[in-house]
């Protein structure tokens, strides 16, 4: 019985704890200018790559447009992003360098967060990575690059949170993963519709405009 009732009040603090985590988020981005713009992408790309090179252009004509750019505050993809921000707002851009990290990761935040902040746990940061921003772009990564982007088709696809702009960069990096929804889709595993949830491209171009678009559309 005794034990029942620890793991109850265990579950329960830790619930709380989330829960807080959650509330405290909130409360820091509430205090930065919007609309915002999440980057994902692998944190084993180093600066010399074609794709941070593209990340850390792109954020510098989102933070050019009054664009906030949030990424997970470490290295490869996000250490470009978010240095692309730092140098834009130095030239005017009101958009501003957003860094969320998890605690205990071994982590090294990259020196170009603006603003930033620490969590325990991944759900209150990818809650918090997903329900703020009005589109999502995704760079090559690795297993948590791909945790990202099925969490957001999945919450689409379930209309849990409304459908916005996914794009993903790197043509002939996700064409296995395009295959697989087509595959999907061929066996009744995904529905049809969803083949046209997300954008893939090469065109950075076309990826900006999206992303602005979006973002200046009326809320």
């Amino acid at each position: 019985m005794f034990r029942r009732l620890g793991l109850c009040l265990g579950v329960l603090w830790k619930m709380t704890k989330v829960s807080w985590q959650v509330v405290y988020g909130v409360w820091r981005l509430s205090k930065i200018k919007g609309p915002f713009v999440s980057v994902f992408g692998g944190s084993r790309l180093s600066q010399q790559s074609p794709y941070a090179t593209q990340a850390n252009e792109l954020a510098q004509q989102l933070v050019d447009e009054d664009i906030s750019v949030i990424t997970g505050g470490g290295a490869g993809v996000m250490h470009a992003v978010n240095c692309g921000a730092v140098e834009s707002s130095k030239d005017g851009g009101e958009g501003k360098s957003i860094g969320i990290g998890v605690r205990d990761l071994n982590e090294k935040t990259n020196p170009c967060v603006q603003e930033y902040f620490e969590l325990d746990y991944f759900f209150a940061r990818k809650w918090l990575l997903t329900r703020y921003s009005k589109a999502f772009i995704v760079f090559p990564g690795g297993f948590g690059t791909m945790d990202e982007i099925a969490e957001l088709l999945n919450l689409m696809n379930t209309k849990k949170m409304p459908k916005l702009p996914i794009i993903l960069i790197g043509t002939k990096f996700w064409k296995p993963f395009i295959e697989w929804v087509k595959l999907s889709v061929e066996n009744e595993l995904i529905p049809k519709e969803n083949e046209k949830i997300f954008t893939v491209t090469d065109d950075m171009h076309k990826v900006f405009c999206i992303a602005r678009d979006e973002c200046k559309m009326p809320e």
